[in-house]
């Protein structure tokens, strides 16, 4: 394996050396999954159970669905209502999804099942795009971390074991473009941003990833009393109103001096940081030059997160008396930037561009930009599904200010805070403008311009 790594691949004798290592862990997981622990009796049922991380009281009535599906033969699939406007079935656990938890047998609009998906083991990455089918298949053959999506209706994701026991994976690489898209289609913008509501007005906090949303939401939760929709992604609706979306946090090493104090004993902390570090920029900066490479960085990402999880905590687990708001209308958004101190208006072309781009980089881990371009939902292509997400998030904001805010350190939340204390209530309540928009045809800077006149 070092000759073929080093020699044939031309992969530098260190990364080669580490890879292997990679790989064979790898290898005696699956032997050991599929035939020493895979020879166990299946359990009959599966109770759901919140997360002791999230311990939240949202969580807790969810644990109650179980009785729906205590005596269910074989495995039990988790069932998800994102916001009422999209159902996932799923046979893999997906925490971040934990808070959208049902109990309804309603028909899906995604359906994740977990089975063998690949052949033999090949020296490249092998993709393969059907009118109805996506595959991704990385070298490793049946035991790499590789998935198979058919595009229908229901949509359904078929994901390797190795794939589905690193759930955060399968989530985040896999799932999660999958919701961004569909809900585009039915007319909403799954938006990497953090958001937060005081006296009944969101904020959007927009950021590269591992800039510091996380961390400024959680000042702004325990320091300034603002109620908490999300962190990490929101969900927009045309209206222009912010829908929940409370995924568990995932800690990186900078969030760590965000939660001094929190309710977490020594030991927990301690752990903490050692996962937190796997979760940093820089880690991430090494996951995406080595995606770069022709190694299978899928499997390899997958056995990293089952030998590390990723630390992910609750608002409410971290914060206590933490208020988690289902919608408001959208009064504000906010870039978050490092640098020289800039606080300015930013214009409505400008911020959805900026929008949009920090979105992207947040699914830049493979294999996002190997099949993203070829799927499709309704009758709406990937160029199409991309230009209808523009306009409807131009629709959305086009009655919002629109600021940067650029800082030497950590300092937004406090400057965030102050626009409510400067703003008085009577002058919040303005009229939204209402937009029609026919969002597959058209030019995307033509409906920016008509939105930006209107506004003006």
């Amino acid at each position: 394996m070092l000759w073929l790594l080093t020699d044939v691949v031309g992969v530098q004798y260190a990364v080669s050396n580490l890879m292997t290592l990679g790989l064979l862990f790898l290898l005696r997981f699956a032997i050991s999954d599929r035939w020493i622990w895979g020879s166990l009796p299946a359990p009959a049922a599966v109770a759901i159970a919140p997360d002791s991380e999230i311990g939240d009281a949202r969580m807790a009535e969810l644990a109650g669905v179980s009785s729906a599906i205590v005596g269910l033969a074989g495995p039990a699939p988790y069932r998800y209502d994102i916001g009422g406007i999209l159902r996932v079935d799923s046979e893999a656990d997906l925490p971040e999804l934990s808070f959208f938890r049902t109990g309804a047998t309603t028909a899906p609009d995604i359906r994740i099942r977990i089975d063998l998906v690949g052949g033999w083991p090949s020296r490249r990455i092998r993709f393969t795009s059907a009118p109805d089918r996506l595959s991704y298949q990385e070298h490793l053959g049946l035991v790499g971390a590789n998935f198979e999506i058919a595009l229908g209706e229901p949509i359904e994701v078929v994901a390797s074991p190795l794939l589905a026991r690193s759930r955060h994976v399968l989530y985040t690489n896999v799932v999660e473009a999958l919701l961004r898209f569909a809900l585009v289609e039915r007319g909403h913008v799954l938006l990497h941003s953090g958001c937060v509501a005081r006296d009944g007005r969101a904020t959007l906090l927009s950021a590269q990833t591992d800039t510091g949303k996380t961390s400024t939401v959680i000042r702004l939760v325990r320091d300034f009393g603002y109620a908490f929709l999300s962190d990490d992604m929101t969900i927009i609706s045309p209206t222009g109103q912010a829908l929940r979306y409370p995924k568990p946090m995932t800690m990186s090493y900078h969030t760590m001096s965000a939660i001094a104090g929190a309710r977490l004993p020594l030991g927990r902390r301690a752990t903490l940081s050692v996962q937190s570090r796997v979760r940093s920029k820089s880690g991430r900066s090494i996951g995406r030059a080595l995606g770069s490479h022709n190694i299978p960085i899928m499997a390899i990402n997958s056995a990293t997160q089952i030998a590390v999880p990723p630390p992910k905590f609750h608002i409410t687990s971290l914060v206590a008396g933490a208020v988690v708001a289902e919608r408001a209308p959208i009064e504000r958004v906010v870039f978050i930037e490092r640098g020289e101190p800039v606080r300015e208006r930013m214009g409505l072309k400008e911020t959805v561009t900026g929008l949009i781009e920090n979105t992207d980089d947040a699914y830049g881990f493979p294999p996002f930009a190997t099949f993203a371009p070829h799927l499709w939902m309704g009758r709406l292509s990937y160029a199409e599904l991309r230009h209808r997400e523009t306009t409807l998030l131009a629709q959305a904001i086009a009655d919002a200010e629109l600021w940067r805010l650029r800082v030497r350190d950590h300092g937004w939340a406090g400057l965030i805070a102050e626009f409510d204390r400067e703003r008085p209530d009577a002058e919040r309540a303005r009229p939204r403008v209402g937009f029609a928009i026919e969002p597959s045809t058209g030019d995307v800077e033509q409906s920016q311009g008509e939105l930006l006149r209107a506004r003006d």
